[in-house]
Parts: C-alpha cells; sequence; structure tokens
C-alpha cells in the first residue's frame, strides 16, 4: 500500500494498509509480449470439486523477480459511466520463482483487477454520485475505467515481488517492509506478498478490493483518511491494517446506498 505511499488497508491491506491523469487511447486492443492465451476448456460430464486452497506461508512467497514485467492484453469495455476516463496498464513481474504456488498470469490479474473496478460500490458509484472532497482537491468528480496494453495510459498497476515492490517505493523514501503497496507516480506497485495472503483484516479474497480501491484513490488524488467515529464504516483511504481506531473494516470507496464514505482528512 502506501506509506503515503498507501500501505494498504487491512481489509484490505490498505496500505497495506488498505497507496494527473495521462491521456490514454479510448480504444485499445494491442497485445504485448507475455500475454496469454487460454485453450478452450473441454467440458466435463462430472466435474470434480475444487480443493481448498491452503494458506501461502511466508517461505512460499517468491521474494525476488527480473524488475521487468509482462502486460495484459488491452480491452474495448469500458467500466462505469463517470466523466473523467482512467485508462489502466496492468503488468506483473517476469522471473519470479513461484515455486509450487500456481503463477498469476497476466489475464489473471488483470480479471481481478477488473472484478474490483466494476463492483458498484467501487470507484464507478462516483458516477451517480460525485465525489467533493475539498481537502483532497477532489470537486464533483467521477471516473470510469479502461484496460489498455500500450504505451498511452493514464495509471499502470504492476503486482511485482515483495523486494522489487520495496526497491520502487523506496526511491521516493517510503518504506514498505516487504509487505505493503504503494504508489510511485502514475505506478500502482501491488506487493505480491499480501496478494497472496491477504492482511491481518482482510483475507485473500477480500485483499484485491482492498488494495486495488485504496491505491486507485491516490491516484485519483486522496490522501490518507482517520476514522470518522467508533462502529463507523472505515474509508477506503484509511490504513486499516495499521489501525481501524474503532472503525469497522470496509474495502468499497462507497457504501451499498450510494454514500462516500469518508473520515478526517490525513495528510502525509
Amino acid at each position: 500500500m502506501r506509506m503515503r505511499a498507501g500501505l494498504v488497508v487491512g481489509v484490505f491491506a490498505l496500505v497495506t494498509s488498505l497507496s494527473a491523469c495521462g491521456t490514454a487511447s479510448s480504444a485499445e486492443s494491442e497485445w504485448r509480449v507475455g500475454d496469454v492465451t487460454t485453450a478452450p476448456e473441454t467440458p466435463s460430464s462430472s466435474p470434480s470439486p475444487s480443493p481448498s486452497p491452503k494458506a501461502v506461508t511466508d517461505e512460499q512467497v517468491p521474494d525476488s523477480g527480473e524488475g521487468a514485467y509482462d502486460t495484459a492484453r488491452g480491452s474495448q469495455h469500458v467500466i462505469g459511466t463517470g466523466r473523467t476516463l482512467i485508462t489502466y496498464r496492468v503488468e506483473v513481474e517476469r522471473g519470479v520463482d513461484w515455486g509450487e504456488l500456481t503463477p498469476v498470469m497476466t489475464d489473471d490479474f488483470a480479471a481481478s483487477i477488473e472484478d474490483v473496478l466494476e463492483h458498484p460500490q467501487g470507484w464507478i458509484g462516483s458516477a451517480e454520485n460525485p465525489v467533493t472532497e475539498p481537502e483532497h482537491g477532489v470537486h464533483n468528480q467521477s471516473w470510469r475505467f479502461q484496460r489498455v496494453s500500450g504505451p498511452q495510459y493514464s495509471v499502470r498497476i504492476r503486482l511485482a515481488s515483495p523486494g522489487t515492490v520495496d526497491n520502487v517505493c523506496r526511491s521516493v523514501g517510503l518504506d514498505t517492509e516487504g509487505k505493503f503497496s504503494c504508489k510511485v507516480g502514475n505506478i500502482i506497485m501491488i506487493n505480491l506478498r499480501r496478494w497472496l495472503q491477504g492482511s491481518g483484516v482482510a483475507t485473500v479474497d477480500e485483499y484485491p478490493a482492498a488494495v486495488i480501491n485504496h491505491e486507485m484513490g491516490h491516484y485519483l488524488g486522496f490522501d490518507h483518511q482517520g476514522c470518522s467515529g467508533p462502529g463507523e464504516l472505515a474509508p477506503i483511504m484509511m490504513q486499516q491494517s495499521l489501525d481501524l481506531a474503532g472503525c469497522k473494516p470496509n474495502v468499497y470507496p462507497f457504501t451499498k446506498d450510494g454514500e462516500f464514505v469518508t473520515g478526517p482528512y490525513l495528510p502525509s
């Protein structure tokens, strides 16, 4: 996440805790080296139930990679109807020694991000409920998203090994401690450790929403926020895995009723 970069929160890893915009072409279908094609599955008359996934231990988490990346394919699909288009490029670090773990492929990582961005309580909720947060410099804003693979993009989202994330985040003075994620300029660095393990307040299933929404929030202009009061939902921009301060864990920017979850401004 980040440590102003956005240690993504807990439930989430919002920086873990749970962390402008360039203009990119609205239609991007280019394929890049590293894209993965998947053969259609052969139907089975009696599929076997999937085994329960085992927890990934610290020893199993790959520590380092090449520092170079494969890029997921672009998409014609635009997520949401907000005023501002955010084009994002998805990348996964090469040279990671996955050992006995199933590798995270570029298209799989991209699909997880798309699932998060498409959730109605995610940032696309701003289309019907534009966001104004003067302390963050956000005024009547709403966003929509599209994945691209070419050289023009607003933000780049990278899944990388703990060592690589630490090196990149350290370049701007952020200490990600081998587990947090961060935003550096228009690059979001997602730490592989918590992507595989989750965080103290976010399960593996919850973590993608926690970290992607938190770090994307940093890219959209939001700094960290605190708890608005005991028993209230934690803002997505709160570093929830560090301290909930009485708030309830939350991995989305908006409630089911379309209310933007906010809290006191905490400049980093």
